[in-house]
């Protein structure tokens, strides 16, 4: 408790209230909660009371991406620093000759990224015999990164009889299989997510076109007055044109995504939390480890594809008791995401148009929708084909492949004599005439 104290821990999250009994009675444990509910004291408390430094490595962290793995690896450390318990963070992007030495000092808890923890478990690095815990932090977005693969690697090479934790917004499919195949008889715990807004957020849907998307950005960022603006696009290429976009402007903008180097993007997070950059555009895998607290504006660009991903986007800004908005740019085919976060949140979100921007009509979203709901090939023409018109095309009768069949040569054949009577009885009337 004094260690918790001292890093300004007090009152305990109920994800935390519902973890630590059983997993300090030495349980397997399945928590579903979202970022931002504390999960991480609630794994790394029973760990660090339980824990005796030995020298060896003795608790392992695998988490999703870089950025997390550094808080996880911050918390684990100020944690760690009245216990004498010693933590390393291992993830990509950088070279393994600082990590090699820092696994050399016999750390006692590892956090890191599924990649960089499977090159140092091969390459006997890390040696997992002497582990006895196991965390899987955020498995759904580990699977929705495509890292389900190397976390069964790293679960299988860790000893059985270790506790294993698995933490996740959502239990889909596969994650179930992992926790069936590597948790014992585990205790689930669920905290019901969120799914009121935060207070003191103003939110706003600004409706434009597609086209005009980029335009409407250039001139909020004109109009606004906030010190610090976080920028979500879609896609992490997306991020660097965006960016340059901006400064055209005359904005000081910096970009993150996964693109940049390890060095790249410390520095990229430094400079915004400093001030040396007062625009921000990232995505949404690179934002997951921002830790910036004075944001005044997130500006949604693109809406994200996963409902919860809104909250987590506009829950960076308006923290700390501070006041913050959140405005998303929305074009005619982005309303079934709306409706999504409406569903998700349950309220309406305030609808506004920008001056100079006319509100795009409706039916350009439904013509699109409409456009790429429609199955089948396309003719030359422009029609559908055959076989979506009318089912499939009649076989071609005959025997051999490219041969008419008898009777079609004798329905041709009694056209030609058909013809060229005609003919031999016209030429004969011209004749007699």
């Amino acid at each position: 408790m004094a260690a918790l104290a001292e890093g300004g821990f007090v009152e305990p999250t109920p994800i935390q209230q519902k973890c630590l009994p059983p997993l300090l009675e030495g349980h397997d444990l399945i928590g579903v909660a979202q970022t931002g509910t504390g999960k991480t004291l609630a794994f790394l408390v029973p760990i660090f009371q339980n824990l005796k430094p030995t020298g060896n490595p003795q608790a392992l962290v695998v988490c999703p991406t870089r950025e997390l793995a550094q808080q996880v690896g911050g918390v684990a450390s100020t944690l760690g620093a009245s216990l004498g318990v010693h933590s390393v963070t291992l993830y990509g992007g950088t070279g393994l000759g600082p990590q090699r030495q820092a696994l050399e000092k016999a750390p006692d808890v590892i956090v890191g990224t599924p990649g960089r923890l499977l090159d140092f478990l091969s390459s006997a690095w890390l040696r997992p015999r002497f582990l006895k815990w196991l965390v899987l932090d955020e498995a759904d977005r580990m699977l929705d990164m495509g890292f389900i693969d190397d976390v069964t690697k790293i679960c299988s090479r860790v000893p059985a009889s270790r506790q294993t934790m698995l933490f996740s917004a959502t239990m889909p499919p596969p994650i179930v299989e992992l926790s069936d195949r590597f948790l014992y008889e585990p205790v689930t715990v669920r905290v019901e997510r969120k799914r009121a807004l935060a207070a003191g957020i103003a939110h706003e849907i600004l409706e434009v076109s597609q086209r005009d998307k980029e335009r409407a950005l250039c001139k909020l960022m004109r109009i606004n007055r906030a010190k610090k603006v976080l920028v979500f696009t879609a896609t992490r290429e997306a991020t660097g044109e965006m960016a340059s976009r901006l400064r055209r402007e005359g904005h000081e903008v910096v970009s993150l995504s996964s693109l940049l180097s390890q060095a790249n993007r410390e520095r990229a997070l430094a400079g915004f939390r400093d001030g040396d950059y007062n625009v921000m555009v990232a995505t949404d895998v690179a934002a997951r480890g921002i830790d910036v607290v004075d944001i005044d504006l997130v500006i949604n660009f693109d809406l994200p594809t996963i409902a919860e991903d809104y909250v987590h986007r506009v829950g960076r800004t308006g923290r700390a008791e501070r006041k913050g908005s959140a405005i998303s740019l929305v074009a005619p085919d982005d309303r079934r995401k709306v409706e999504a976060i409406e569903c998700l949140i349950g309220e309406p979100l305030p609808r506004a148009t920008l001056v100079g921007f006319d509100k795009p009509a409706a039916s350009e979203g439904r013509r699109r929708e409409r456009s790429n709901s429609r199955g089948g090939r396309r003719t030359r023409s422009g029609g559908e084909s055959s076989s979506k018109r009318g089912g499939p095309r009649p076989k071609k009768s005959g025997g051999k492949k490219g041969r008419p069949s008898q009777e079609s040569k004798s329905r041709r054949g009694g056209r030609r004599t058909e013809a060229g009577e005609s003919n031999r009885r016209a030429k004969k009337r011209n004749f007699s005439e």
